[in-house]
């Protein structure tokens, strides 16, 4: 390594990659798990649907910072939380130069973000996760990662409120553990809905409100919430649910 006086920075003999992030934003519609991506404005693939990212610059602290600029700036979506999915290195993975990037994966209710495109975004938009489109690089392979790292974590984690308003209904709730877990037709365990409320209220940590939902012209359902501070008491004794 050699300090380059002028530049004020560390020169290296060796060959250096390029880093990237992209970001796997999951929400729900009331059915199933959406997507976001965003419509490339630039070559290479061009038109083409994608995960919003994009390569890490000299003023981005550290890849979070990066996955969360590129967001704001192709999507117009800020404010959320993401956890670190996984790296991909494949060689072949990018055809201009060896890329590496970190992917980050986000579940956020929908209906909070208003997407647009911008930047080098032509568009930004949802898609249902069984229907998407031809997707850039390996961006299929990333999104399919992060459902799969969802339908395991989401027997120990409380992960699927992420997906929901503060107050909400068990239907509500049941449809998002089946749209995660994408159980097949004839599996009778998760499509009860007669047994799921009382799994979920066993665990402790779905609470009733005392309130219903309104507007319902024939019935009017009841209204949980998340209750964090009994899910850390189960969380120490390790509970799983089971389906």
């Amino acid at each position: 390594m050699k300090y380059n006086k002028k530049t004020k920075l560390w020169e290296s003999p060796y060959w250096h990659p390029a880093v990237t992030t992209d970001s796997v934003v999951l929400g729900f519609d009331g059915k199933e798990l959406n997507v976001l991506l965003i419509r490339r404005g630039l070559e290479p693939y061009k038109n083409m649907w994608a995960l919003p990212g994009g390569f890490m610059r000299p003023e981005d602290k550290s890849a979070h910072d990066c996955a969360y600029r590129e967001l704001r700036e192709e999507a117009d979506v800020d404010d959320i939380y993401m956890d670190e999915l996984g790296v991909f290195s494949n060689h072949d993975r990018d055809p201009r130069e060896r890329v590496i990037t970190i992917a980050f994966f986000a579940l956020v209710v929908k209906s909070k973000y208003h997407v647009r495109g911008g930047d080098d975004a032509q568009e930004a938009k949802w898609f249902p996760v069984k229907e998407l489109p031809a997707l850039a690089f390996d961006h299929k392979t990333i999104i399919e990662t992060a459902l799969e790292r969802l339908r395991q974590r989401i027997h120990f984690e409380p992960i699927g409120f992420h997906l929901l308003d503060k107050e909400f209904t068990m239907p509500q709730l049941h449809n998002i553990y089946k749209a995660i877990l994408d159980p097949p037709d004839d599996d009778t365990k998760l499509s009860d809905r007669r047994n799921f409320p009382k799994k979920m209220l066993k665990l402790g940590y779905v609470k009733e409100t005392g309130k219903k939902m309104t507007g319902n012209r024939y019935r009017s359902p009841k209204l949980y919430t998340f209750d964090e501070d009994a899910y850390q008491k189960a969380k120490k004794i390790g509970m799983r649910l089971e389906f």
